[in-house]
């Protein structure tokens, strides 16, 4: 019999002989789980050179538009419902918007007196005017934090920030934000507003090019799945947005997160950068991200427990990040709004933490919206998810810079981090795309399709004259 103390050297060296890995395996680690709510700008996108980088949604429908909440936003005596107006709050606050900029239809919008646009409840702190006045107003979320609310319409044009109802009675009024010539502009500068043209994709540009418009949409979630305006305007498959959204409706745990359904359908969409360049080429228009949430369109309670089209789900999708002087105010964001410091972030994919894109001209900086002399440096630096999860595989992240002028537009650099010196004159833009592989363990059993590059940043031009 052999000897204990023999025994185990034995052992050892026949399961050396073996082949078997005696390693110790360290399993991998666990994705964390998706969470509805966005982090708050401050802590994902941080500042910028002294800038606050505020988060906000532009072109977002209230109980006050004919077709919100599904067509039914005012009960029979013209009052917001309730259950809307809970949505609405609830929605701009989980999705850790900083501010919200409410453009309604006219059709009942007209009829309301002002501040009851901006659905000011107890706890809020509404922002006077020079006449005392509400101008705009601070919803309360419950857990410190506030977001900005500020009043406007969309019809032809897009009034953004309106500090008071334009001139007239109700009827005037209703007349006066369904026009759509420099006048009616000229009507909603003087009452405080932007003036933005929504729905890009289906305006002449000749008309485009005749107003003095501040912005202009590069994109817009309602044109994207439109079945009628992707046929008419991007020459897409009528109904395969639609389509590609129902493995989003599935109630089991195997399918894909729903918040994600923008994958399903967005994709590049050409007409609006064809757009926007014609204009760059000249002057500079503001490029604004169109959100367009009604909660008309898909009624249907998801896996999570929201319906489809929920205010929340649709305002994380995407925002509009502005560099703001100070203090959060309508003035600060509006004036950034128009000068174009200002970049659309696709934040489904990612908060973009890191995002830089100026020009350096005789030791000065010059941010997105600005004018720097021929011969400026144009630098970019392409950002990172914002506390990417250990557990997932990173994303691959690429960066191009534009120059637009009369000739057209080309790619002049490429690369995560760009120094483009000297200059030549035109305006120059930034797009970063991402290949979102971060979010595999998110989009279910049969979801590897969704994984593919796509467009994460999108940045306002600097102009080099």
């Amino acid at each position: 019999m052999l000897r204990a103390s023999l025994l185990a050297p034995l052992v050892l060296l026949a399961l050396g002989c073996s082949g078997e890995d005696t390693k110790t395996v360290t399993p991998k680690p666990t994705p964390r789980a998706w969470d509805k709510r966005a982090t708050p700008s401050d802590v994902a996108l941080g500042s910028v050179r002294g800038h606050v980088q505020a988060r906000g949604i532009l072109h977002s429908h209230s109980p006050y538009s004919h077709d919100a909440c599904d067509g039914e936003g005012l009960d029979e005596s013209g009052v917001p419902r309730p259950d809307c107006v809970a949505n609405l709050r609830r929605g701009m606050c989980d999705a850790a918007e900083d501010f919200v900029f409410l453009t309604d239809h006219a059709a009942h919008m007209a009829d309301a007196d002002f501040p009851s646009l901006l659905f000011i409840q107890p706890g809020d702190e509404p922002v006077l005017g020079a006449d005392g006045a509400p101008i705009g107003n601070y919803v309360a979320c419950g857990d410190g934090r506030r977001v900005l609310v500020a009043a406007g319409n969309e019809n032809s044009l897009m009034s953004v920030g309106l500090e008071r109802h334009l001139p007239g009675d109700p009827e005037a009024r209703l007349a006066a934000y369904q026009g759509e010539d420099a006048a009616t502009v000229a009507a909603m500068h003087e009452a405080g507003a932007l003036v933005i043209v929504p729905h890009t994709e289906s305006r002449d540009p000749a008309w485009l090019a005749s107003l003095p418009v501040d912005g202009i949409e590069v994109y817009n979630v309602h044109a994207a799945i439109d079945p009628d305006i992707r046929r008419d305007f991007f020459g897409l498959d009528a109904f395969a947005a639609g389509v590609s959204i129902l493995p989003f409706t599935r109630q089991d745990e195997d399918g894909p997160q729903p918040d994600l359904a923008l994958l399903g359908f967005f994709e590049d969409l050409p007409v609006y950068g064809e757009r926007w360049d014609a204009l760059l080429a000249t002057r500079h228009v503001t490029g604004v991200a169109g959100t367009d949430v009604h909660e008309n369109t898909f009624p249907g309670v998801l896996r999570d427990g929201e319906r489809g089209d929920s205010y929340r789900r649709l305002m994380r999708w995407f925002s509009n990040i502005a560099l703001v002087d100070g203090p959060i105010t309508p003035s600060s964001v509006k004036a950034a709004l128009a000068a174009g410091r200002s970049y659309v972030a696709f934040e489904i994919l990612g908060a973009p933490s890191g995002f830089d894109f100026h020009a350096e001209a005789g030791g000065s900086v010059i941010e997105m919206g600005g004018q720097a002399p021929e011969g400026a440096t144009i630098v970019a630096h392409a950002p990172k998810v914002h506390d990417l999860d250990p557990a997932v595989e990173p994303p691959t992240v690429s960066m191009r810079l534009l120059h637009i002028d009369a000739s057209g537009t080309r790619i002049v650099a490429e690369g995560g981090a760009i120094r483009l010196e000297n200059a030549s004159p035109g305006a120059y833009r930034v797009e970063v795309r991402i290949h979102p592989t971060h979010l595999r363990p998110h989009v279910g059993d049969s979801g590897e399709g969704y994984i593919r590059e796509r467009l994460w940043v999108l940045a306002n031009p600097i102009r080099i004259l």
